[in-house]
């Protein structure tokens, strides 16, 4: 129908005011959606951390787990995965309303008005439907393992850098003591050279360890600050909140674990790294029938229903047969590159695996070693104190000279900061190894 100048034409079409309805959000309200709290997860039931039964490290954690920015984000992929995988029913149903006014041929002015109902439904006789759920189904599941995965990362990160943190701690504590015995050993040796009872030699070998002494203490106070600023990062709490809380200081972390001689393969088999790429294999596969089904004929019932002002009214209903013969090879090419991604994912799976076997067994066999670490390292600390004991009992029968105690201290405060590294080692291997089998291992004696 043509509307000769000067007409008015204006057509309003029902998606018009449903838009106008629903304005689009703001910013402010998407932020806002996201700053909920990570949900509770498996990660969180097997509780490995517990073992040091350290009520800071726990809080940290639990903080963690839930503000972190990595594993929110990771969570914002679950519900884009679950958002994705309600739109493969095969079902289009639409619907759609206009008005137009108007003049034609200098008649008068007139409204017409018209609603149309129209839907399409693909008849899934090759399972195109079928497999394209499949793959939403996989993606949504790799997107939940990737969230676990985040989570226990998060949560070995958080463990390691407050066990390095109390580390920092203790040897600092070790070498203010120190200070304080080499201080005293200066004060005792200076007052003798000033009696002509000790040399020169003497004085600056005690000035010289503690001057030693005092040079290390600016480099553990910055790593005590470094691992404050990375656990702020890592559980989105204020530095300065945090500061004074770990300041106060604490013990070294032990856990109270005694590691098996083997892991059992299937618990490899649950980590959520190993899971997530047995997912994308899922997925791949799913992809080559969707590739597969893409080269097919396929049906669709169309319809629809038009009413017109008036009570007139009008329907359409019949099938439509899709044949892609004429498609240039690309559904062929689709095809032949899924399967390719499929290979490719299978590679990546086992690739997981073996990695995932080698961690493991890095960590079994690190852990393992620790308590002979240790007890090693004991049993240096203790001789070095029989030692300087002795040392000082011979000092004052006059049978050694002063530099003898002041080497015995040396040895000393190098064993005890040997001890607390080997404390630290232990700590660290047992959230490698807690991490690298996900967590799936005896509960705490």
């Amino acid at each position: 129908m043509a509307f000769p100048f000067p007409t008015r034409v204006l057509v309003v079409p029902a998606l018009v005011f449903v838009t106008a309805c629903v304005p689009a959000p703001s910013a402010e309200q998407v932020i806002k959606a996201s700053a909920a709290p990570a949900p509770v997860s498996q990660i969180e039931s097997n509780a490995w951390w517990t073992a040091f039964n350290d009520r800071t490290l726990n809080n940290l954690i639990a903080s963690g787990l839930r503000q972190n920015l990595t594993v929110r984000e990771a969570v914002e992929r679950i519900n884009e995965a679950s958002a994705y995988s309600r739109v493969t029913s095969g079902i289009d149903l639409g619907a759609s309303a206009g008005s137009i006014r108007g003049r034609e041929d200098g008649g008068p002015i007139g409204t017409s008005r018209s609603a149309a109902l129209e839907g399409t439904w693909l008849i899934d006789i090759f399972g195109a439907t079928r497999g394209n759920r499949q793959v939403a189904s996989a993606r949504r599941e790799q997107a939940f393992y990737g969230a676990d995965s985040a989570r226990l990362a998060v949560a070995g990160e958080i463990a390691t850098t407050y066990i390095e943190l109390r580390y920092a701690q203790e040897v600092r504590a070790l070498t203010g003591k120190s200070l304080q015995s080499r201080q005293k050993s200066l004060d005792l040796i200076s007052s003798q050279f000033d009696m002509g009872a000790a040399t020169r030699l003497d004085v600056l070998r005690a000035r010289q360890l503690v001057a030693a002494a005092e040079a290390r203490q600016p480099a553990l106070e910055v790593a005590f600050d470094r691992a404050v600023n990375r656990l702020a990062t890592l559980t989105l709490r204020p530095a300065s909140e945090l500061q004074p809380l770990l300041q106060r200081g604490g013990a070294q972390p032990k856990a109270r674990f005694t590691a098996s001689k083997g892991v059992p393969a299937e618990t490899l088999r649950r980590r959520p790294d190993v899971q997530a790429a047995e997912q994308v294999f899922v997925e791949r596969m799913a992809q080559i029938g969707v590739a597969q089904r893409a080269m097919l004929p396929s049906i669709s019932l169309l319809g629809s229903i038009t009413s017109r002002q008036g009570g007139g009214e009008s329907w359409s209903f019949g099938p439509r047969l899709n044949l892609p013969i004429f498609t240039g090879g690309a559904a062929q090419a689709d095809f032949k590159g899924a399967q390719s991604r499929a290979r490719q994912a299978w590679l990546a799976w086992q690739r997981t695996v073996l990695e995932a076997v080698e961690e493991t067994r890095n960590a079994l066999v690190a852990y393992q070693r620790d308590s002979r670490n240790i007890a090693a390292q004991q049993n240096l600390v203790s001789l070095s104190q029989e030692t300087i004991d002795l040392a000082q009992s011979s000092y004052e029968l006059g049978e050694t000279d002063f530099l003898s105690i002041l080497d015995t201290e040396v040895s000393l405060q190098d064993a005890r900061e040997a001890l607390a590294a080997a404390e630290r080692d232990r700590a660290i291997n047992y959230v490698r190894l807690s991490v690298a089998t996900a967590a799936s291992m005896p509960p705490p004696r």
